[in-house]
């Protein structure tokens, strides 16, 4: 799915650790952001007399404190019982209500400049590290977070999805299916987009409010740089990062990842997050097995229903069919070839650097034998062609005039050998590939009647789009 190392940390390694310790974190946060501008504390009240000018004071200083929810709170409470024991301790000199109140306004001093003041000395260099580090460590918590539950979204999505198609084509009505032009590929690309798309946004919702309660400032403060964070991180992970299966709709949920990541940041940011109960993890995790084992059995259901045709495999046995060669080019004249031909032993070898295709030449023939015949061939090459599209892909697809790719024969002792990319080919599919060459009259001749296979798209999002078709 994704990079092997990080799935594997996610599911076996140190996951589950990190996650518990990141929730434990985000909760500790979470108790300092509070719940937004409702715990501003109760309205201050001297009597009827300067309540509101003192309650305005208090607002406009709050205004330009850009601080957590509850240090807000803590913040205006102290300045409140301050001003109280203030305004108290000037009416016992003598003063009138009133201007015992505009008194202890005045030697606070304006409130934008209060507020800016009492900032500053909430917000230190040591919190705002403290904050960084502890967003990057609720970040990792929350991606494993997300990855489960990106997980069980995604298997649920498409269990509902086949439920509700099954029940309409009791009814009647038949949806086309998308699995059955690309094996698959379409539901796996969005499976994996979908499960890193909820992953990106729980890391960024985490990092953000866990930075803002450790560095005590407020979420959208810190959101502008966790958002940026989020879309380079998890933007070069979806566009780079992630290979497997891919398709058009995939890539696309895939290039909206950053969008996500942006959006987790800053939509309704203020608002805490919702925590999970321990029944609610296990109740989850079973879930997520169980659906998974109906996928497989859906899946083992589908396989088996297609394996019923012995007959047709039984025939094709007793009457080969027709390959199409002669689109290719045609045979080269039993005169031009060694005793028995080329002896078309084609294999292939799948590696991460592509497909191995291999053709024996004549191992019956010594070598010297070979290089004479092999002298009067040039341009010798493997060409790839689509394959016939029906229950097996068999033969050259007449729909197609030339070769989908072109690799040169490269001669290795006796055998000639070429590779082909057909992982990275968007719709490379089923392929044919045979072996040709220019032979003495100038012409280009087939060699041998060539193999055919089945190839799937297998690399990351920037593989998709910039390969060729």
């Amino acid at each position: 799915m994704t990079i092997d190392w990080l799935r594997a940390f996610v599911v076996f390694g140190g996951g589950p650790a990190l996650l518990i310790a990141a929730v434990t974190l985000v909760r500790r946060s979470e108790r300092r952001l509070g719940h937004g501008p409702d715990e501003s504390g109760p309205p201050v009240t001297t009597g009827q007399t300067g309540a509101a000018e003192i309650s305005a004071y208090l607002d406009r200083m709050t205004t330009e404190l850009r601080l957590p929810a509850a240090d807000v709170a803590e913040v205006r409470a102290e300045l409140a019982d301050h001003l109280r024991d203030s305004i108290a301790s000037l009416e016992a000199e003598g003063f009138e209500p009133e201007r015992a109140i505009r008194e202890a306004l005045g030697r606070l001093g304006p409130p934008a400049e209060l507020g800016r003041q009492l900032r500053t000395a909430h917000q230190s260099t040591r919190r705002l590290l403290a904050g960084a580090g502890g967003g990057v460590f609720a970040a990792g918590g929350g991606f494993v977070l997300g990855y489960f539950g990106g997980i069980a979204l995604a298997l649920l999505g498409f269990l509902a999805v086949f439920v509700v198609v099954a029940l309409l084509a009791v009814v009647g009505v038949r949806l086309p299916d998308i699995t059955s032009h690309d094996g698959g590929n379409t539901i796996n690309s969005l499976l994996y987009a979908t499960t890193l798309a909820v992953a990106a946004a729980t890391a960024t919702r985490y990092a953000v409010r866990t930075s803002a309660g450790l560095s005590r400032r407020a979420p959208r403060t810190v959101a502008v740089f966790w958002a940026v964070a989020g879309a380079l991180v998890f933007g070069w992970l979806a566009l780079f990062g992630m290979r497997g299966p891919q398709s058009w709709p995939g890539v696309a949920l895939e290039l909206c990842i950053p969008v996500i990541a942006v959006a987790s940041a800053f939509v309704r940011i203020e608002r805490p997050m919702p925590h999970v109960g321990l029944w609610a993890v296990i109740v989850a995790a079973l879930s997520v097995v169980v659906m998974s084992l109906g996928v497989f059995a859906v899946s083992g259901l589908s396989v088996s229903g297609s394996g019923s045709g012995s007959q047709a495999e039984e025939a094709e046995t007793i009457q080969p069919p027709d390959l199409h060669l002669d689109v290719v080019a045609p045979m080269a004249p039993a005169a031009w070839l060694p005793e028995g031909g080329f002896g078309s032993a084609y294999g292939s070898e799948s590696a991460s650097s592509g497909t191995r295709l291999w053709a024996d030449v004549g191992w019956e023939l010594p070598a010297p034998t070979i290089a004479t015949v092999l002298a009067n061939w040039r341009d010798m090459r493997f060409e790839a062609w689509h394959a016939g599209v029906n229950q097996y892909s068999i033969g050259v697809d007449t729909r197609y005039s030339s070769p989908f790719e072109v690799q040169p024969a490269v001669l290795h002792g006796s055998s000639l050998d070429a590779v082909f990319h057909f992982e990275r080919l968007r719709d490379a599919r089923s392929w044919w590939v045979v072996l040709t060459a220019v032979g003495p009259d100038g012409h280009r001749y087939r060699l041998d009647d060539g193999q055919g296979g089945d190839a799937t798209f297998n690399g990351s999002a920037w593989d998709w789009l910039t390969a060729p078709q």
